[in-house]
């Protein structure tokens, strides 16, 4: 029926719906599109990040695809991804190399993940498979990229205050202040607490496990119309984290008995300068330069009890200043393709200063000092062989030396040993990916890299010369994957094979049968390995308000024999199966409604399969499902949001350790660490 303009009759109904828009771009030498990248990455713009209350890194972790952590810190810090990856870095154990690196802002957290939370974050990126040629050494099996909001030039910002059980209070809020015409500035704060989810009966406390997270952040952005883009960015993280999480009866009700509670505290100071300089008929000029400096306690009761005929305590104060220094050159004309090549430079050093009984038992302190330099050069080359058809090549070269000072105390007052080792190598990487358009929402690449870790030098002081260095791992990976869009769907998927050589596995054994802390900690190299799985991402809306989304992670990994020493001076043969924390499948799966009333709702389960706790033993983790959900209502710029997390009060294993810890017979037993039990908060956010 046709009515007339202005017929009463005629109404008009508005329905608030978020219209898929804008294109999806991921940091690399060039920054690209998600869809037309030979890469398998898993991102979170700002409203996935805001759609469950996620506070830290750990609470996305297990919707990403092929990505484990391990616990027995505060918070993850240390990743594995397709089953490559640290477990700790206790003192003693190593020089600060990974194989999943960490960025904030430009500044490199590797090994400090502790610091990821999410306040104020843009968008984060997970990269899975080699990287080195785009982020380094720290790089090998994987990328986790955290990008902050930049200021922009209306006043204004988020705030939020959440309340929830296990004490959980936690209050954030930044806003932008335009300074001038091209330059705005971003400051914000976020201060967090909660109890951590534990008991400890002996001292009849409920924080001994806490967590008390704080972090500021300021930003200043100067952009003009000539092209010149510079960006500072200056961060303070202070974590003060308790450290109480195991018990000799692995009880589920989450109770402890320590009578010396531990703490994994860290303060990290971090800043970067980011400039983008056009460059008449050259391309682009790119400047990064980052600096930040750690300070870390991380303690534990050995003993997990209160027996005072039977104490044992450790604690490690660690230092770690880390200044880098890159520069890119982008030119779009360059032999019928587009070309970056860069310099990269990076100074770290790292002290330890552990206390307690080490080195079986029989020492008292170690006073150890890693300083680390990495000079690398790159570069890339794309261009288009067909009109649909292009292809990239990149490669890098690093020179790095580590060199190692330490010094043992023995109980005897005049015994010491002094080490001073160095070593260097060139490490050298490279990557060829080709991509089909098969369409302007479809493509699919295929791609072949070499990706590397660093050597290092093993610390034990009684150690032959000849065992105490180990060599660089090379890692070469094919990839085939695509991507693929229409109205109402989007879809990435990878299919890959690893091979890795002069396999790194870190071993790790108890040489006193009565003493929990006579660990020796050794870096062996393997002969090879090998890893093969799938990435599945899925996202599809069949109703204008409902979204569902899907992930899926196959893993199959496989460490070759090799050779092990043991406390008797013999040898043990060790792998033929898969590697440690490398669980076979993780999956997600979601579903979110907006209805047009301000009202939404979120549901989410995630699971996972069991994996080995070690390279040094074969006991294994089960699996486990964790389901999680909000409710939202949302009025103008007031949004109040029901939330919890693991909502059927799953109990699942996040750490592992087989050792003797009980007397009088010390015998070794299988001892594990839980994940965070059910918990439920409300947030209240606003804009300012």
């Amino acid at each position: 029926q046709r009515l007339p303009v202005g017929d009463e009759r005629l109404q008009v109904w508005l329905v608030p719906a978020v219209i898929p828009a804008g294109e999806i771009v991921v940091s690399g030498l060039r920054d690209a599109a998600l869809r037309e990248a030979a890469v398998s990455a898993t991102v979170f713009d700002q409203r996935r990040l805001g759609a469950a209350d996620n506070h830290h890194f750990q609470d996305l972790a297990a919707g990403i695809p092929n990505l484990n952590w391990a616990g027995s810190t505060s918070r993850p810090r240390y990743f594995q991804i397709r089953g490559v990856g640290e477990r700790s870095q206790y003192a003693g154990e190593g020089a600060p190399n990974y194989s999943v690196g960490f960025l904030m802002d430009d500044v490199d957290l590797s090994g400090l993940g502790s610091a990821g939370v999410l306040f104020d974050v843009d968008q984060l990126e997970v990269f899975k498979g080699s990287q080195s040629t785009v982020f380094g050494p720290n790089s090998m099996a994987g990328q986790i990229n955290v990008r902050s909001a930049d200021p922009d030039e209306e006043f204004g910002g988020p705030v939020q205050l959440t309340v929830g059980s296990d004490a959980l209070q936690r209050l954030s809020g930044a806003v932008n202040v335009p300074l001038a015409e091209s330059l705005s500035a971003r400051v914000g704060m976020l201060s967090a607490r909660s109890n951590g989810f534990r008991e400890n009966r002996f001292l009849d406390i409920e924080d001994s496990n806490r967590r008390r997270e704080n972090l500021w952040r300021a930003k200043l952005l100067y952009a003009d119309g000539a092209g010149l883009r510079v960006k500072g960015t200056l961060f303070f993280a202070n974590l003060d984290n308790g450290f109480d999480a195991w018990a000799l009866d692995n009880n589920e009700e989450l109770v402890t008995y320590s009578d010396r509670p531990g703490q994994d505290k860290q303060e990290t100071l971090g800043g970067s300068i980011r400039a983008e300089l056009p460059l008449s008929g050259l391309g682009k000029l790119v400047s990064i330069t980052s600096y930040s400096h750690t300070d870390q306690t991380y303690s534990y009761d050995g003993d997990w009890g209160n027996d005072s005929s039977y104490d044992a305590f450790d604690e490690t104060d660690r230092e770690r200043t880390t200044v880098a220094q890159e520069l890119r050159l982008l030119n779009d004309d360059v032999a019928g393709g587009s070309a970056a090549a860069g310099l990269f430079y990076k100074d770290l050093e790292e002290k330890d200063r552990r206390n307690g009984y080490l080195f079986e038992r029989s020492g008292t302190a170690l006073n150890s000092t890693f300083d680390i330099t990495d000079v690398a050069v790159y570069g890339q080359y794309s261009r288009s062989l067909r009109p649909r058809l292009s292809v990239t090549l990149n490669g890098r070269a690093d020179r790095y030396d580590i060199a190692y000072r330490g010094q043992t105390v023995y109980s005897d007052p005049d015994t010491t040993i002094l080490i001073d080792e160095q070593e260097q190598a060139w490490l050298l990487g490279g990557k060829v990916a080709l991509v089909y358009r098969a369409a302007s929402s479809a493509s699919v690449y295929g791609a072949l890299s070499r990706g590397y870790r660093p050597g290092g030098i093993n610390q034990h002081p009684r150690l032959a010369a000849k065992n105490r260095p180990f060599d660089p791992e090379i890692m070469t990976t094919l990839e085939v994957g695509g991507h693929w869009s229409t109205a109402r769907s989007t879809t990435a998927l990878t299919v890959f094979h690893a091979r890795r050589s002069e396999q790194q596995v870190s071993l790790s054994q108890q040489q006193v049968q009565d003493d929990p802390l006579t660990f020796f900690y050794f870096t062996a190299n393997a002969s090879k390995g090998s890893g093969n799985g799938l990435e599945l991402e899925h996202r599809h809306r069949p109703l204008t308000n409902l979204v569902l989304r899907g992930t899926l992670g196959l893993l199959d990994t496989h460490v070759d024999r090799y050779p092990s020493p043991t406390k008797e001076d013999s040898t043990l043969v060790r792998g033929d199966r898969a590697a440690a924390h490398a669980p076979e499948y993780n999956l997600s799966l979601s579903a979110r409604y907006d209805h047009p009333s301000g009202l939404s709702g979120r549901l989410e389960l995630t699971a996972a399969d069991g994996f080995f706790y070690s390279d040094s033993h074969d006991h294994r983790s089960g699996a486990h499902q964790l389901l999680g959900g909000s409710l939202s209502y949302q009025r103008g710029d007031w949004q109040a949001t029901l939330w919890g997390r693991n909502l059927l009060d799953e109990r699942y294993v996040v750490r592992g350790f087989f050792f003797g810890n009980e007397p009088p017979n010390w015998t070794k037993t299988l001892y594990e660490s839980y994940g965070d039990p059910r918990q439920w908060g409300i947030s209240l956010s606003t804009s300012i």
